[in-house]
């Protein structure tokens, strides 16, 4: 059995295309072992941790980010609207 060495997805010996993440099979490239786990590269864990991270750094932003933001809104409308 073959394993990808991009993705680490078993594979059929006569393989020469990963079948889940389409990376190219060659001899040089290294080969996975049964022991590696395989990565994946979504998971509900990651999406939690990223979500966690996003509502702090959105929770950081100082009422002057928001007054910048704001001021720019109305800039781009006035100047779509002509006036």
């Amino acid at each position: 059995m073959k394993y990808c060495p991009n993705c680490g997805a078993q594979l059929p010996d006569n393989a020469n295309f990963c079948g889940s993440c389409g990376a190219r099979l060659g001899a040089s490239q290294p080969q996975f072992n049964e022991q590696q786990p395989k990565q994946k590269m979504f998971s509900m864990d990651n999406f939690r941790a990223n979500r966690a991270a996003q509502k702090q750094r959105l929770a950081k932003m100082k009422w002057w980010h928001w007054a910048i933001i704001t001021i720019g809104v109305v800039m781009l409308t006035m100047m779509k609207l002509g006036a």
